[in-house]
């Protein structure tokens, strides 16, 4: 029985040894991400583009040296243990150092991008003492402030020469100081505060940007035999903080458009966001949207001048008196929303209501030009009256063109602004006879005619019976109170 027991106990490690060893295998096997990475570039001189044959390549952390060939090329591989970011620089003996990281992959051939070397004055190279100081480059014309998501630092590269214009060498290097001119005062800084010149009279400083926007001007400035010689101010621009509340806009291309007419019809929604310094956001700040009614595309980004916007689409569902609410909103430097509201009317076709209902001279007449939620019509619509006959003529609303439609206290249909001269007007048909040819002054019909993005509508008052309309489609409805009343019989949207 011992014996026995001992077989199956074996028997059970055996397997439990085979199971993990299996495990192990798997595990490893699906963990490897070791191997071979092919590294291939070129390095060239960066004034004439020609190769630089002497240079060198360096490989870290690994430290592997490669020497380029004759046209400045290299190719090579290096085994890695995993996935990582190589540290790879081109150097050669009279130029200055490039280094550049490459993320290797195990069995792929990475591209490196080409090395640019610049060339140094050689150390013997001869110079006078340093009698200007020029910019030679700069890093960016413009930086973000602190913790707005732009680039927060410029670097500055300044050349020191003599009076023949020749780099100052190692032999006659000065100290360089760097200070500001104007500034904003938001705690910007430059880094390193002095330095010492290099092989090649430079000097390089770097301008850390501060909490507040404005513009920088950075000066170099050295002592040489005692005469004090500097750069002309150097300008960066320090903008684009995060969206504040008291600069953020919204509004509507068209503040009335017509929505009710057609589904699919468009408007555009624009936003002006700008940061606590008034100064445009940083570029790319993203602005979210919705709607009461309709569709509207969810979301911009800002441009340049902290612009952005999208469209809004007549779609279900539709607001029932014409009213709808757009909101934009964002977050702030302290993540609390920013956010703005506007209304946009979806207007719909033309009605018109007109009393008395038959031409006659020297009558006044009302009439009311709206869409069937009693809404101005969109901006562009025009509204004329004419009298025809003999020696009249018609004074009053004779020849309005509606402009955009404005909201006064609010943002709802209360709000709207109606009456004379938008919604409600007045005519008067006179006699027109002339002194030197007097005729009998004789009315036959008056024709108020709408026309623009909402459609057409017709008005015909005759010397007798009812007025009709020249309109197809259109219907006169006799309202309680006598006014005469024409719109279209179905609208192409269902009335919500």
């Amino acid at each position: 029985m011992n014996a026995h027991f001992r077989s199956i106990n074996a028997i059970l490690i055996l397997i439990l040894v085979v199971f993990a060893t299996g495990c192990d295998v798997f595990s490893s096997k699906s963990d490897d991400t070791s191997g071979f990475v092919t590294l291939s570039g070129q390095v060239l001189n960066e004034a004439t583009n020609n190769p630089v044959s002497s240079a060198y390549v360096r490989v870290l952390p690994y430290d592997l040296l490669f020497e380029v060939g004759a046209d400045g090329s290299y190719a090579f591989d290096v085994e890695i243990d995993s996935t990582m970011e190589l540290d790879i620089t081109a150097s050669a003996e009279g130029y200055r150092s490039v280094a550049l990281p490459v993320l290797a992959i195990a069995g792929r051939t990475i591209s490196v991008p080409t090395f640019r070397l610049t060339q140094l004055v050689q150390e013997q190279a001869t110079s006078g003492s340093a009698s200007n100081i020029i910019l030679e480059s700069q890093t960016l014309a413009t930086i973000g402030v602190r913790e707005s998501g732009s680039a927060e630092l410029a670097g500055l590269t300044f050349q020191l020469a003599d009076s023949l214009g020749n780099p100052i060498v190692l032999s006659q290097a000065a100290t360089v100081n760097f200070r500001f001119g104007v500034q904003p005062g938001g705690g910007e800084f430059l880094s390193p505060s002095s330095v010492l010149t290099d092989n090649n009279g430079i000097a390089t400083v770097n301008l850390s940007s501060g909490t507040k926007a404005g513009v920088v001007q950075v000066i170099a400035e050295s002592t040489v035999n005692g005469r004090v010689i500097r750069s002309q101010p150097v300008a960066i621009t320090i903008h684009g903080g995060m969206p504040d509340q008291a600069h953020f806009s919204l509004g509507p291309a068209k503040r009335n458009f017509p929505g009710l007419n057609l589904f699919g019809t468009t408007n555009v929604i624009s936003v002006i966001v700008g940061d606590k310094y008034s100064n445009p956001v940083r570029v790319g700040s993203s602005v979210y949207f919705d709607t009461s009614h309709g569709i509207i595309e969810g979301s911009t980004t800002t441009d340049g001048q902290g612009q952005g916007s999208v469209t809004l689409i007549s779609a279900n569902p539709l607001p029932p008196d014409g009213i709808a609410h757009i909101r934009a909103f964002t977050a702030d430097d302290q993540q609390n929303t920013v956010s703005s509201l506007t209304p946009v009317v979806f207007s719909g076709t033309p009605v018109v209501t007109v009393n008395p209902g038959t031409a006659a001279i020297n009558q006044t007449y009302n009439y009311t030009v709206t869409d069937y939620n009693g809404n101005p019509l969109a901006a562009g619509t025009s509204i004329t009256v004419s009298a025809e006959g003999t020696a009249v003529r018609a004074v009053g609303h004779t020849s309005t063109r509606l402009d955009d439609t404005v909201f006064i206290g609010g943002n709802e249909y209360q709000h709207v602004v109606r009456g004379a001269g938008i919604t409600e007007f007045t005519f008067r048909v006179i006699d027109s006879v002339d002194p030197l040819n007097p005729e009998v002054p004789v009315i036959e019909v008056i024709t108020i005619s709408v026309s623009g993005p909402n459609g057409s509508l017709e008005v015909v008052l005759g010397g007798s019976g009812a007025p009709f309309s020249r309109t197809e489609g259109v219907e006169m409805i006799r309202t309680a109170d006598g006014l005469y009343r024409f719109e279209v019989a179905e609208n192409p949207i269902e009335r919500r």
